[in-house]
């Protein structure tokens, strides 16, 4: 196996295809290495404006490796007609392997948390993954004058980002 940078560098060209699939007019599509870089901006950004009392470096790692899995699963949306068990199972086999391979059992750990969301740390992250998300649909949105994505996306993930809705208005 390819040392764990290598591996990593696959994530800027693994496009995400839930953009891809809308047929958007757009010069060039989000990569999941943006997408997790902007999900650990907005983690920085709002652990430190809101003080919240979390592990910071924990947020950070769970953010980083919750993408992870599509390395080898690829970027895997619902239109794809394949279950969330069979997704999960799939992101879960090359987390799995990665943390073996690389000696690094915190991956694993951190990744299964993010998924379970039963942590307060893993909550906040499942926000800033979906924040980020609308956040990309309001760009979107804001580039062709038509504020129906945003709208979409922000209705489909409200419950979730409820407490850090203030940071979409741009």
């Amino acid at each position: 196996m390819e040392n764990l940078y290598l591996q990593c560098y696959k994530l800027k060209n693994i496009l995400r295809r839930g953009w891809i699939l809308r047929e958007l007019n757009v010069e060039r599509f989000e990569s999941d290495a943006e997408h997790i870089f902007s999900c650990c901006i907005l983690a920085i950004e709002i652990m430190e404006k809101e003080k919240l009392c979390l592990n910071q470096e924990k947020v950070l790692k769970m953010i980083l490796f919750h993408e992870f899995g599509e390395i080898l699963a690829g970027d895997i949306t619902p239109n794809d007609n394949v279950s969330k068990e069979d997704k999960y199972a799939k992101e879960k086999e090359c987390i799995e392997s990665f943390s073996k391979d690389f000696d690094m059992t915190q991956m694993l750990e951190l990744w299964l948390e993010f998924e379970e969301g039963k942590t307060k740390e893993a909550t906040f992250c499942k926000a800033m993954d979906k924040l980020d998300a609308v956040m990309q649909a309001r760009v979107y949105s804001n580039q062709f004058d038509d504020d129906s994505l945003f709208e979409e996306f922000y209705k489909h993930s409200e419950e979730i980002i409820k407490d850090y809705k203030k940071y979409l208005n741009f």
